[in-house]
């Protein structure tokens, strides 16, 4: 069966979630999140604040465990994973805050993916609701196991949202895999 999504439990410590949330708290902030396409919010369908910034760069122990994770669970003939320069959403949920169904891809060919699959990084828990559910058939929604730390990696055309935060404050991260032609043609001799 080709890959469509993977959950991991405890990809982070709890002591490198707390880093990355007091770091993003302290030092970074935060806007009104819009929807792709668009340039202002669109509080019908999305409610919370983000930030884009390189954890990668400040953080590698997230760069380490992801570039594992992913090249052992995923592999696309003829393209390599792009991922390694990009930045991740920190996103904050408030009480009240969601984000409705929705894709993160917009139907392009796969030789032209920014968003072959999506990335999801819990940061905290206790709060109540807030979950992000995939859509996995017509019939069949899965809720993402919670908890400090879990990650889920999933094809971005698989629908999915984030359910309203009824008490407490979610913080996550999220990012994008991208696909790029390799050049590692053959030839014969």
């Amino acid at each position: 069966m080709a890959f469509s999504y993977k959950s991991v439990s405890n990809l982070l410590t709890k002591e490198e979630c707390d880093l990355i949330l007091n770091f993003s708290l302290e030092n970074l902030t935060l806007n009104p999140a819009s929807i792709v396409g668009k340039d202002s919010p669109d509080y019908n369908v999305r409610k919370s604040n983000v930030v884009f910034y390189p954890y990668y760069k400040k953080f590698p122990f997230i760069l380490e465990k992801v570039s594992k994770l992913l090249h052992e669970n995923i592999t696309v003939k003829g393209f390599d994973l792009d991922y390694k320069n990009s930045e991740f959403q920190f996103t904050h949920y408030k009480e009240g805050d969601y984000f409705g169904w929705h894709k993160d891809i917009t139907g392009k060919e796969i030789t032209q993916y920014d968003r072959y699959c999506s990335l999801v990084i819990q940061l905290n828990d206790g709060y109540t609701d807030g979950d992000l559910e995939l859509k996995i058939s017509d019939d069949l929604t899965m809720k993402v196991e919670r908890g400090i730390g879990n990650i889920i990696v999933f094809l971005s055309d698989i629908e999915h949202r984030v359910t309203g935060v009824k008490r407490g404050e979610r913080y996550t991260l999220v990012n994008w895999v991208g696909l790029k032609e390799n050049n590692n043609k053959k030839t014969l001799l």
